[in-house]
């Protein structure tokens, strides 16, 4: 899908500036749609996902994190966990959300995790590609309904660690693709979409 032409926000922090792309109306239910850690990432990760759940009646804001695109860095070395995670309650904040759902690759999908485990009253979802994420143990705290997708062909993470997280994430879904690479929701995204709206728009339970 190519890329759609979509409105850019910064975002004054306490820490730096950070720049977003959205999709759809702010006063619907918010979703954070967050990079892995490559530079080729950035908010155009989740392009292809965003006017399919904001035509939904989604509100899509996708990240530059600190240090990608055309949100500066935050601090001189790699961004940390700890600024990751404040990235986020950044947004959540700005907006004015008590809740969001978090929508995650990779790296972003392991800053995704850690929120959720953090803050877990501030997310009501999770939708994880190919999460990077090692503190397993920690995955049986969560209390949110996650939707993890996962290609069979992923040269970055093996489809084999997806094991890790179904046997430890108490209400979790996992739907797989046999291409897709270490991007599977966004280049799958025809078939992935329906399934991320009903899943966000789902009785599922959220946190009280």
């Amino acid at each position: 899908m190519k890329n759609l032409e979509y409105a850019k926000i910064i975002i004054d922090t306490a820490y730096g500036p950070l720049s977003v792309r959205v999709s759809g109306s702010p006063d619907s239910e918010i979703v954070i749609a967050v990079h892995g850690w490559s530079q080729r990432n950035g908010w155009h990760t989740w392009a292809p996902l965003m006017t399919p759940l904001s035509d939904a009646g989604l509100f899509v804001v996708s990240l530059d994190m600190p240090g990608w695109g055309d949100s500066p860095a935050w601090t001189d070395g790699p961004l940390n966990v700890d600024y990751a995670v404040a990235a986020l309650a950044q947004v959540s904040d700005h907006f004015g959300k008590e809740q969001v759902v978090i929508m995650g690759k990779s790296w972003g999908g392991g800053i995704g995790l850690q929120y959720a485990i953090d803050y877990p009253k501030r997310v009501s979802k999770l939708i994880l590609s190919a999460p990077g994420f090692r503190n397993f143990e920690s995955l049986t705290e969560l209390s949110q309904p996650v939707l993890l997708v996962w290609a069979e062909d992923d040269p970055v993470i093996a489809f084999r660690h997806s094991a890790k997280f179904l046997d430890r994430i108490p209400e979790v879904t996992l739907m797989s693709f046999k291409s897709g690479g270490h991007s599977a929701a966004p280049k799958n995204s025809e078939v992935f979409a329906p399934a991320a709206v009903q899943f966000i728009l789902s009785s599922s339970k959220a946190i009280d």
